[in-house]
């Protein structure tokens, strides 16, 4: 691309960019004016509040109807699954590509279970140590759950995956191998490697534009509800290590190419 076509693009789209920006700092200021004029102190301990009641009285029977609810969504989706593929003759590619976005639904229900998990047994603790003379039972509610959670999601990642052996006999890594995803990579063949990269950009672009936005919310919350400086320095830290991690592997690749 020569010179004059770059500063063409870059012009071309500049009016965009400056507008977002224009947009991003008059919103930014008509909250900051108002959260200065009328104060957001009652609210802020209005989210508070609510938050401990959260962690203290929720949390745990949410972690608990999780724990009982994942296997009777998953379950059915598996049997329906591995009984196409036992029954597969190994011509009917229909049958397959039914079956394997079957698994794929599991294996995704699997993770957004996990981590609500995680988060809901983050809120759980919030309580502190207290929590555990004033509300010993729901603390181990949530924690027993919690367990139970991780132990279904390790089973139902074993099972999704032994089911996807059947398809494709080359793939021989054990989900309880430490470096399972490594051998699992290296026993794709070309087309599963790019359908992972594209997954894995689009995965990082998402996480870009997340982390870009919740950036800025939290800087905002951090003036005007006084949350500290925690939170946003979790989310960037979650976006400095995707985005060196991008840069490293791009790095790499350059070097083998």
């Amino acid at each position: 691309m020569e010179r004059n076509d770059i500063k063409k693009a870059n012009r071309k789209a500049m009016p965009g960019f400056l507008l977002i920006t224009l947009v991003g700092a008059i919103v930014g200021g008509i909250v900051g004016f108002y959260s200065a004029k009328y104060g957001v102190e009652r609210l802020a301990g209005s989210m508070k509040s609510a938050g401990a009641f959260f962690g203290k009285y929720v949390s745990s029977w949410i972690l608990a109807a999780i724990a009982v609810i994942t296997p009777m969504v998953v379950i059915p989706v598996y049997q329906k699954a591995k009984r196409m593929l036992l029954a597969w003759d190994g011509e009917d590619e229909s049958i397959c590509d039914i079956a394997e976005k079957k698994l794929n639904v599991i294996l995704m229900i699997s993770s957004i279970v996990l981590i609500c998990a995680f988060f809901l047994i983050s809120a759980t603790y919030s309580g502190g140590f207290a929590m555990l003379d004033k509300n010993f039972n729901m603390y181990m509610l949530g924690i027993v759950a919690f367990l139970v959670i991780l132990a279904e999601g390790i089973i139902i990642q074993q099972k999704a995956v032994d089911i996807t052996k059947i398809m494709y006999p080359e793939k021989t890594a054990s989900v309880y191998d430490l470096k399972f995803q490594k051998k699992w990579v290296e026993s794709c063949d070309e087309a599963e490697k790019i359908m992972i990269g594209r997954c894995a950009f689009e995965a990082f672009k998402v996480t870009n534009s997340v982390c870009s936005a919740l950036s800025v919310i939290l800087a905002i919350g951090a003036l005007t509800f006084d949350i500290g400086f925690l939170p946003s320095f979790v989310v960037c830290l979650i976006w400095l290590v995707s985005q060196c991690a991008y840069c490293r592997a791009a790095i790499k690749c350059n070097k083998v190419l």
